[in-house]
Formats: C-alpha cells, sequence, structure tokens
C-alpha cells in the first residue's frame, strides 16, 4: 500500500467518534469496493478494538469478536458517505467500556419504535448502554404478570397529564426491544426507582405506602412485592445490571410509619435514613441472589452495600466530594453528572422549555465535549441521561439529544479529542441527520430547527 503521502483522518472524512490510530493515503478508491470485505480473526485484540485497511484490492477488516466487527463497519459506513474511500489505515479501540445513554419513559411514553430508532442512533456513533428508566412517581412502564395492576393504575398518567390512558412496555415488547439492541451489542440496563419517585407504584399496590411518594421500607410486603417484580425483570433483561434507583429519597414521614418505627426499634437504628440504607441493602440483595450486579445512583454510597456488589453512577455535580469518596472507598462508578451530562437541560440561553436549574445553568455541546474525567481503573465510563418532564414528543427527544449525543459518544470512545475538528465532522453529521429527516438542534443556526414547544407542566 503506497503510504509515502500520509495524511492524519480529518475533517474531510467525517467520521464520529475520532479513531485512535489513522494512517491514510491521498489516494482515493470508490465505494463500490467496500463491498469486497476479507474478515479476519485475531485472538490477540481486545474485545471491542478493531482494523480496518483500505487497499487497492478490496477491504480487510480484523478483530477478536463480534462488537470489533460491527464498530468497523460503522466506520466504514461513515467513510463511504462522502462518496469515496482513502486508502490506508485505521486502528482503534473505545476509552471506554461503559457508553451509556439514559431514557426515562415514566415520566412521558414514546414507544418501541422510537426506543429502536434511538438505539440504532447508539449503535452508529458506538454507543453500548442503555440505560432504561421505566418507573417513576409519573407512570410505571414495564409489564409484570404477577402484577398486573401495577401498569393497569400506575400506568395511567403522564407528567403533562394526569389522566392520559395507560401507556406500557408488555413484556413481548420488551422481549423485541431487548433483542434488537443486542443486535447492535447494546446491553439494557433497567431502572425500578425506589425506594422514592415511587408513587405509580403505591397508587397500584396501596399497601406497600410509605407517605411522600416511597415504598414503606418497614413492611416485609415490600420487599415481597419488590421480589416479585425483580424476578420477572431478570428474566426480560439478559443483561449484567439491574438499576434500583435510590435517589431523592422523601423519606422524613417513614417515622410516623408502625412498621418503621418497629424496624428501628429491632435493628437499634436511631434515624430514618439508616432505616433507607436498611432498604437499599434489602433490595441489593435480591438483586444478587437473581444472579445480576446491582446499578444504583450515587446517593447509596453510604447504604453499607460492599463495593465489590454494586456500580455507581455519579450524577450530583454539586457533590464533588461525593465521587471521590466512593472511589476511595473501591467503588465502581459511571460519570454522568447533571452538569453536563443531564440532556432535558437547555443547550443555550435562548431557549424556553428545557431545565434550567436555580443557577440558570446550560449544558452545551462544548461542555459535554470537553468536560474532564478523573483518571481511574474504577471509572468504567460515561452516560448522558434524558429526563423528560419538559420532553413529551419524539421530535422534541431528537431536538434535545442530537447533536449532543455525538459529543458525548466522542468523550466515551476517543482519546484524542479537537473541539474544532469536531465541529468540522458535524457537518457530514448533519447533512446525514438532514436526510433522514431527524429535527435536531442546529448549533449552527438556531432558527433552521425552532425550539418545540412543551406543554406548560406547572
Amino acid at each position: 500500500m503506497n503510504l509515502l503521502s500520509i495524511i492524519l483522518l480529518s475533517a474531510s472524512l467525517g467520521v464520529v467518534p475520532y479513531p485512535r490510530e489513522v494512517k491514510m493515503g491521498e489516494t482515493k478508491i470508490k465505494t463500490e469496493y467496500s463491498g469486497h470485505i476479507r474478515y479476519v480473526y485475531s485472538a490477540k485484540m481486545a474485545p471491542e478494538a478493531y482494523e480496518l485497511k483500505i487497499g487497492r484490492r478490496g477491504i480487510a477488516i480484523k478483530s477478536s469478536s463480534p462488537e470489533g466487527r460491527f464498530y468497523a463497519e460503522k466506520t466504514l459506513g461513515q467513510l463511504s458517505r462522502n462518496g469515496h474511500l482513502y486508502r490506508g489505515i485505521i486502528k482503534d479501540s473505545p476509552r471506554y467500556a461503559w457508553r451509556g445513554f439514559m431514557l426515562d419513559e415514566a415520566r412521558h411514553f414514546f414507544g418501541k419504535e422510537k426506543v429502536k430508532e434511538i438505539l440504532d442512533m447508539m449503535a452508529e456513533f458506538k454507543l453500548n448502554r442503555f440505560h432504561w428508566h421505566l418507573t417513576d412517581s409519573q407512570g410505571w412502564r414495564v409489564e409484570i404478570k404477577a402484577l398486573p395492576q401495577l401498569t393497569e393504575i400506575g400506568g395511567i398518567g403522564c407528567e403533562t397529564d394526569k389522566k392520559s390512558p395507560a401507556k406500557f412496555y408488555t413484556q413481548e415488547d420488551i422481549r423485541e426491544i431487548v433483542q434488537y439492541a443486542s443486535e447492535r451489542h447494546i446491553e439494557i440496563i433497567p431502572e425500578i426507582d425506589m425506594p422514592g419517585h415511587a408513587r405509580a407504584a403505591v397508587r397500584s399496590i396501596p399497601e406497600i405506602d410509605g407517605l411522600q411518594g416511597t415504598l414503606n421500607p418497614g413492611k416485609e410486603l415490600t420487599y415481597d412485592v419488590i421480589r416479585t417484580i425483580l424476578t420477572e425483570l431478570a428474566v426480560l433483561f439478559p443483561g449484567r445490571y439491574i438499576h434500583i434507583g435510590g435517589d431523592e429519597v422523601q423519606n422524613e414521614k417513614w417515622i410516623t410509619l408502625p412498621e418503621v418505627h418497629a424496624l428501628m426499634q429491632r435493628e437499634g437504628y436511631s434515624s430514618v435514613q439508616q432505616v433507607q440504607h436498611y432498604f437499599g441493602r434489602r433490595v441489593a440483595a435480591i438483586v444478587i441472589s437473581l444472579g445480576k450486579e446491582v446499578l444504583a445512583w450515587d446517593d447509596l454510597a453510604e447504604s453499607g452495600i460492599k463495593p465489590s456488589s454494586i456500580v455507581l453512577q455519579w450524577w450530583r455535580a454539586d457533590h464533588p466530594e461525593v465521587f471521590h469518596k466512593a472511589l476511595d472507598a473501591g467503588f465502581r462508578m459511571v460519570v454522568c453528572p447533571h452538569l453536563p451530562m443531564y440532556l432535558d437541560y437547555c443547550q443555550e440561553p435562548g431557549q424556553k422549555y428545557g431545565h434550567r436549574g436555580r443557577k440558570q445553568h446550560f449544558n452545551t455541546i462544548r461542555q459535554i465535549y470537553e468536560y474532564k474525567i478523573e483518571d481511574s481503573p474504577l471509572v468504567l465510563g460515561i452516560q448522558a441521561n434524558l429526563w423528560t418532564e419538559h420532553v413529551h414528543n419524539s421530535e422534541r427527544v431528537d431536538f434535545m439529544l442530537y447533536p449532543r449525543l455525538f459529543a458525548l459518544a466522542e468523550q466515551a470512545w476517543s482519546e484524542n479529542r479537537d473541539y474544532e475538528d469536531f465541529l468540522h465532522r458535524l457537518e457530514y453529521v448533519y447533512s446525514w441527520m438532514d436526510a433522514q429527516g431527524f429535527y435536531y438542534y442546529d448549533a449552527r443556526d438556531s432558527s433552521r430547527h425552532p425550539e418545540p414547544a412543551c406543554p406548560n407542566i406547572r
């Protein structure tokens, strides 16, 4: 192969995320050669790594796994969009094993075709963890056959219409989506948020009501219900993790519950916070007994769960001490701080309907792209989260996701990043999205795609 005139991958090639090592010649070949691919197995390569070699007589992809082959094909597809290919070699592997995105469908429900569309976009940009927030106070969105009232009653309503008809995923829907994700090398992590954010659950099963939208941590019935739910969930989702929530628990009134009072006396507790930690440990034990690993928000860092038994998601950007203390204690961490990784926040001051926070924060493309992550073997990766209080339909999902999700994808995959070069490569992505009909936020000219209005939710 003639590489006398070697060039680095540049804006003219339009690949996102940026590969680890690129040596391309100035010689072009027609994209029709992309149909002549030779696949080579190499046991020495890391599971998601690949080598893509483009030559005069065809293309060779070297990998040790279906994932590596899949990502090589995605890179090749992006290279082919401009009508030709450069001869050369790309050697690539991800920065992080966990490259995630979370969708909240408890507050607003979007349906399986939209979820599949998002999974397609994740796969295109080499994201591999889909965290699915399926329950919250606004709605319960996953069928549990042993407890049909969870969807029959808890599935009613959403953030903007408390009386809208019940919407949820049947178990058949779940299996279909899990299979779809698996074919794209994406693991789905279901979340059942508890003991807080649980009004939909206690509407459905009043016997486990713990007041203020919580589950009652003093009743054995509560844990029986949780085990029933998680047992069905463990079968539906064959992946490694089940997420048990654990954040923002309004536990002040637990002290008034006789069952909690009895629990505190029995265990020698002096505060409801100790009761919350007890709840977390019991639910974690259920998850582990089902052969799964526990995933939870960083609120569980001091619950007494062994660091080897849980992965924490650090979301409280205003509490960096929680992150550092958890790392020091040996917890594995996924980094998803609300600043800048929450995609429900506005992207720029001109937007009206997104979240801003008390201090008028904006989560921009650049902030996501340039966010600094502490180097530690305990940091498994990063994730962006889309909460949907202010996101009520498919058009608004796209507007809030894209192109910020692409900045997240490059953060998660690429070791060598340059923001200005990223913006140049995004031009190819914008053209591709225009052809696909996506309604994205156009950072070049926000008037091209005006912000979709969201109903007044207050």
